[in-house]
């Protein structure tokens, strides 16, 4: 694991991932410059032209390689364009085929190399010779193309698959070395004494006033939510609905304790459910708790909404700016930033605003 983190920091240095890309290329040229040097190959006898053919070799492989990967799969295929994918996938093959002919061509142009040619390999030479949309409608029908890719990009795709799944299984470890952290810091910031001293004094001051239905509903949710908090939170995922049940819980039971704060909050869900990273929103609107002031004028409003797979989550509040200090919410809201880059990668948005006294913070994600 060590050898893996040690690779990923310096893949994802700011120049580590060139300097990665640039050593496995170099490799790769002087891997095919050996074997052709010591191959049965009797062209061989002209050292320059095997290094021309092996740095030909190195360039057509590689803008392959990154074509292929970072284009047309990154780009189209994820994207679920798959029409558009083929279309891309068989231009591909022949621009592939004609930049590899281009570069036989050049080769050619060397004297020494074009008489070896003649002599050694007379059949190819000819082939050489013919149309160029002849090559390239023979290279591609015949799948010799394709053959020869898989060949020259095997090794590559090999590295980059296995990178991926190292790079994945890091990836987990980490997120959930993170939820445990976010749920210790949740119990912590949160689930304590001074958090259930307020909740129960409350609670029995809704009792002494024989508003017995409302404190019966706050021990509800003060329970669920304990439970919630301890139990339920244990897994990378948890189901939509019970992430709002505790968000609603949590609100209600803040809600009591505030005398001229107007706290607002709508949950608009359709009748699938989603699945989704444990207390994710919870600093939130912890952060909103915490630094709206308890006087007129003071709001507090929570909206979340799954239409179509599309979750929407906004919350804002009003400030005192020179009581708040940190208003970007400091170690919390930098968690929930970090779990939604980490879970949902190119498919969420995260907007922080404050301004006149009024912070708000409005998220989207693409559900699964």
């Amino acid at each position: 694991m060590d050898i893996r983190r040690t690779l990923f920091s310096i893949y994802h240095h700011k120049y580590g991932r060139c300097f990665l890309h640039l050593a496995f290329w170099g490799f790769f040229f002087i891997a095919r410059y050996y074997i052709g040097m010591i191959s049965l190959n009797p062209l061989k006898v002209y050292p320059k032209g095997i290094l021309l053919g092996s740095l030909f070799a190195t360039i057509t492989t590689a803008a392959a390689f990154y074509s292929l990967v970072y284009l047309i799969y990154e780009r189209i295929y994820k994207k679920k364009f798959y029409a558009t994918a083929i279309i891309a996938f068989l231009l591909w093959l022949v621009a592939y085929a004609w930049l590899d002919y281009y570069f036989e061509l050049l080769l050619l142009a060397d004297d020494t190399w074009r008489q070896l040619m003649m002599r050694h390999n007379p059949e190819y030479f000819e082939y050489l010779n013919r149309h160029t949309g002849n090559i390239l409608l023979s290279r591609v029908a015949t799948l010799g193309i394709v053959y020869q890719l898989f060949v020259y990009l095997a090794f590559p795709l090999m590295i980059k698959i296995a990178f991926a799944f190292a790079n994945y299984q890091v990836r987990m470890a980490e997120l959930s070395k993170q939820n445990l952290q976010l749920e210790f810091s949740f119990l912590k910031s949160q689930v304590n004494p001074h958090f259930l001293f307020n909740s129960l004094n409350n609670i029995y001051s809704l009792i002494i006033h024989d508003k017995k239905d409302k404190a019966a509903d706050l021990v509800a949710r003060l329970t669920g939510f304990m439970r919630y908090s301890l139990h339920e939170t244990e897994g990378s995922h948890i189901t939509s609905q019970k992430e709002i049940s505790l968000m609603k819980d949590y609100i209600e039971l803040e809600r009591i304790r505030l005398n001229h704060t107007q706290v607002t909050s709508w949950f608009i869900t359709g009748e699938k459910e989603h699945q989704m990273p444990p207390l994710l929103f919870m600093p939130m609107i912890e952060n909103a708790f915490k630094f709206c002031p308890d006087e007129s004028g003071s709001f507090i409003e929570v909206t979340l909404s799954i239409t179509n797979g599309l979750l929407t989550f906004t919350c804002s509040n009003r400030f005192d700016e020179e009581q708040s200090g940190d208003r970007n919410g400091g170690i919390g809201l930098l968690n929930s930033r970090k779990r939604l880059q980490q879970h949902y990668p190119g498919k969420h948005t995260y907007e922080a605003n404050h301004r006149d006294n009024i912070y708000s913070v409005h998220v989207t994600i693409e559900l699964e």
